[in-house]
């Protein structure tokens, strides 16, 4: 769950306490309770047990085990840290942003993060659904350490997944040109948490649909809206100025061209 986000996201999991601690947590987001969306009435129940789509996620998250080990698996441990933020749609993008050359877009992704636990933590508590590998009696092999607050955390919807979509909505509203690159490294960052074995299927679906709902209710804060004029600004700069070809780039585009289930 992410009530932690002051520290920020520390319940769920190594991500999103990197994310966290990658700068002091900004005390409010954009977002204030009567604009905050109630996704705990929007998001529909996760999959009930013995139904058809609680088969489908068990054997997508039984088929991806075998992935263990490998490229996909390297990535998804890669992608399990949020902490770059907008570096990681760097190869999306064609240029790598942080806080030294995209010091606004870096700051309004990060002050997003109280909006990201707003919409997250109230369906995890609510359903409180266990994740996959804990399901599983907590012997699946997963992509980052087995702690006792990553276990305790709810698997319904996926934290990584509403953020990283969040986040690729935000950028390809800023570099249209590159939105379908971006959008599906969104969509990887979500996959990655199939592959690592810490969500399942429908976690990460319901998560993308939770990060549209989040991004949609900022449009409404007119300092996110004065804050993406600025990122975009800046991004724009940062896209014109000369600068080195991202590294790395031969792993994501192998896992979009190869989806994991």
């Amino acid at each position: 769950m992410l009530r932690h986000l002051l520290p920020p996201f520390a319940a769920a999991g190594l991500a999103f306490a990197t994310f966290a601690l990658a700068q002091p947590a900004p005390v409010n987001g954009y977002l204030t309770p009567d604009t905050t969306p109630q996704t705990l009435r929007i998001l529909p129940p996760p999959p009930a047990a013995g139904s058809g789509r609680a088969a489908d996620d068990k054997a997508v998250f039984d088929r991806t085990r075998a992935l263990a080990g490998g490229e996909r698996w390297a990535l998804a441990t890669t992608d399990a840290d949020l902490g770059p933020r907008a570096g990681m749609f760097a190869c999306a993008l064609g240029v790598t942003l942080d806080g030294t050359n995209a010091p606004r877009l870096d700051a309004m992704l990060h002050h997003m993060a109280p909006d990201a636990r707003a919409v997250v933590d109230p369906p995890k508590d609510s359903f409180n659904r266990p994740r996959p590998y804990v399901a599983a009696g907590g012997g699946p092999a997963i992509c980052v350490p087995k702690t006792d607050s990553l276990a305790k955390s709810a698997s319904y919807p996926s934290g990584h997944s509403t953020v990283a979509w969040a986040w690729g909505l935000i950028l390809a509203e800023i570099a249209p040109d590159r939105a379908t690159d971006i959008l599906m490294r969104a969509r990887e960052i979500g996959d990655s948490r199939i592959i690592c074995g810490v969500h399942y299927l429908s976690d990460v679906e319901e998560g993308r649909t939770n990060g549209s709902i989040l991004v949609a209710a900022l449009h409404g804060s007119p300092e996110f809206k004065a804050d993406l004029e600025k990122a975009r600004a800046e991004v724009a700069a940062a896209r014109a100025s000369p600068h080195a070809s991202p590294s790395g780039c031969a792993a994501i585009e192998a896992a979009e061209a190869h989806p994991p289930y």
